[in-house]
């Protein structure tokens, strides 16, 4: 009891503080509102937060794959997009939708879920430029734990603690269009950067995943470490059970769309050239 009511002022709170304008295709107007009348018919809300997690995933199944949906126009605004997904959009997009039905059907609707993602996308739950945006995912997740929305439980399962100096984005500055020629967007990335670097780094290495795989549970977000210089996590998606195993949820880029990985996630990444193993967050 005292978590849902916990989880309910939470998105009470989130729900009536937007502070940006919504950009929001008719397109993908129609499809929010289609999915929350799917949801309303499948009585998620009934459901705990995990289940309501992995079932809304559930129904993302094939929706296509796109990219750089957040990097519309000149500037930054808080873009709703559900005519398709990267792996962090659809994290967001499920988990925002699982808070919104944390509230009474009478306000599940555009502005109230734009409130949520915005919550979840942003610093502190505010867009104020895009070195607000939580572009590291080792951040999206500290950022949101402090907001108590979830917790980081990878240590507590199994994990185990590990040494990289993130700065990617501050040493590829020519990747990242809108960091060009804006100073306060590399500062404020800088500042990201060393917040994650002051806290200590997490993960369950590939090996060990087998091992610990009872302690994952569907609903969990799962994000990949990378191997890559600089970069903390390089694709995340949802954790899903299959046949009494845990598998992957994802939109997947090779896919083109949203899958469920064809083996458990323990096997599907033992031979991975790109990643070192993962971290898990979980819903309060």
């Amino acid at each position: 009891m005292f978590r849902y009511i916990f989880s309910f002022i939470i998105t009470l709170f989130i729900t009536f503080s937007l502070q940006a304008q919504i950009v929001c295709s008719n397109a993908s107007k129609i499809a929010l509102n289609k999915k929350i009348e799917e949801l309303n018919k499948m009585k998620v809300d009934s459901f705990n937060v995990f289940q309501r997690e992995g079932n809304i995933a559930r129904t993302f199944l094939d929706t296509p794959y796109l990219e750089k949906t957040l990097e519309v126009g000149k500037k930054e605004e808080l873009i709703v997009n559900f005519v398709g997904f990267d792996c962090t959009t659809f994290v967001e997009s499920v988990t925002a939708l699982n808070l919104l039905f944390n509230n009474n059907a009478s306000i599940r609707n555009l502005s109230h879920y734009a409130t949520i993602l915005e919550r979840l996308r942003y610093r502190k739950g505010q867009l104020s430029g895009y070195g607000s945006r939580l572009h590291y995912f080792t951040e999206w997740v500290l950022d949101n734990q402090k907001k108590g929305i979830l917790k980081d439980i990878t240590v507590e399962i199994g994990g185990e603690t590990y040494d990289k100096k993130i700065n990617f984005m501050s040493t590829h500055i020519s990747s990242y269009k809108r960091l060009i020629n804006n100073d306060s967007a590399v500062n404020a990335v800088k500042v990201a950067e060393t917040t994650i670097n002051q806290n200590q780094l997490s993960q369950i290495y590939i090996k060990n995943i087998s091992s610990v795989e009872d302690k994952i549970q569907e609903g969990d977000i799962i994000a990949l470490v990378t191997k890559i210089n600089g970069l903390d996590v390089s694709h995340v998606g949802i954790a899903v059970e299959k046949l009494g195993r845990i598998h992957l949820l994802h939109a997947s880029q090779s896919s083109g769309k949203v899958v469920i990985t064809h083996k458990p996630l323990a096997e599907w990444l033992k031979n991975s050239k790109m990643n070192t193993g993962i971290t898990v967050a979980r819903l309060n």
